[in-house]
């Protein structure tokens, strides 16, 4: 989260961050290059790329605004008031990692015997609403926290937890069939009205497709008070 630290400004907030991602990258020396494209007293617009071996392999923006003021009305959806997202009080017990492609499968297969758990699914902790997960076809909720720093040797923040669980829209509502096609999201967008408090954050996601265009998955995210943060990805599928 390298932009966070760029023209550092107390009082300003990570209003919205959308990454690029332009290909594979590599386990290995990575240089970050940053750049601040537009400064006033109100807002920031930051940019930033990520570079292996001189070539680019991905790129960042973030729009970073003053911090609205104390005054401001706390406003949220409806829906939300009315509780129909379902923050939990509570973050559910765990649930072994299972992936089936096929819903008929029961019982579920473990994740360990049909999928790769190695990297990021094993760098965080997953907590499942659903008693199937990464199982179930269809919208998905799950509660997600790292298990180990973003960077090594430096400290986390509230919004790099933020973007690290963001990135796992997408995988918590799985709506595509992987044995029968090839999915990668080239791209993920977060917008952030609030900071998360805790190192649990809920994704409550789902996911749309159309034949002859793309798919697009989307999500909520917050934390044990309320929602704090809204999440889009486009998906290429072939």
């Amino acid at each position: 989260m390298q932009l966070q630290n760029v023209h550092p400004r107390p009082g300003f907030h990570p209003a919205r961050m959308t990454f690029e991602l332009l290909g594979q990258i590599p386990v290995a020396d990575l240089t970050i290059r940053t750049t601040v494209e537009h400064s006033t007293n109100r807002t920031d617009l930051l940019s930033g790329e990520l570079l292996y071996s001189g070539k680019v392999v991905a790129m960042a923006r973030m729009w970073r605004f003053r911090s609205a003021p104390d005054s401001l009305e706390r406003m949220r959806e409806p829906r939300l008031q009315q509780g129909l997202l379902g923050f939990a009080d509570s973050v559910p017990p765990v649930t072994p990692l299972v992936l089936a492609y096929d819903d008929s499968v029961s019982p579920p297969v473990p994740l360990e015997l049909t999928g790769h758990t190695e990297g990021y699914l094993s760098a965080v902790e997953w907590r499942f609403e659903e008693a199937r997960p990464f199982a179930k076809s269809g919208p998905g909720r799950a509660w997600v926290r790292p298990r180990i720093p973003l960077v090594l040797g430096e400290p986390d923040t509230p919004f790099g937890r933020l973007m690290v669980i963001a990135d796992s829209c997408w995988s918590v509502c799985r709506r595509i069939d992987m044995m029968k096609h090839f999915a990668i999201n080239t791209e993920i967008t977060v917008h952030c009205h609030r900071l998360p408090e805790g190192d649990w954050l809920r994704l409550d996601g789902t996911t749309v497709t159309s034949p002859g265009g793309a798919a697009v998955s989307h999500a909520t995210m917050g934390d044990r008070r309320d929602e704090c943060a809204y999440v889009l990805q486009s998906m290429f599928v072939a």
